[in-house]
């Protein structure tokens, strides 16, 4: 039986999961989760919203984002970002961010900040 071959968003995703916990999460708290894909060799972000957010906010978002998935010069992942108020259950999206993965990482790397969301 042969194992399925793994992906670079398998490879990837704890680390963008530790980037968005750091950088992400505690900066927008209107953000219910964060899901992603890879398709076709980049990444296909979708952030579910607890409401609409204006453009403003948006650009801070993707500033935001952008350093996440640029991080120093030897990384450069293209991504997409979608955005709404329900993820859609059908696309194939993977879990990158919630408040379950948020307690799950602070548990192990920084329980003081259960404290704080």
């Amino acid at each position: 039986m042969t194992q399925p071959q793994r992906t670079s968003l398998d490879e990837q995703l704890p680390g963008l999961q530790l980037a968005v916990f750091e950088v992400i999460w505690p900066a927008f708290r209107w953000i219910k989760s964060i899901w992603i894909k890879e398709l076709r060799g980049q990444f296909e972000v979708f952030v579910e919203e607890t409401a609409t957010q204006d453009e403003k906010e948006w650009d801070d978002f993707d500033y935001l984002i952008e350093r996440v998935f640029n991080a120093g010069e030897k990384l450069k992942v293209q991504h997409t970002v979608q955005h709404g108020l329900t993820v859609p259950q059908d696309r194939g999206y993977r879990e990158l961010m919630s408040d379950r993965v948020f307690k799950k990482i602070a548990k192990r790397h920084a329980p003081w900040r259960l404290d704080g969301r």
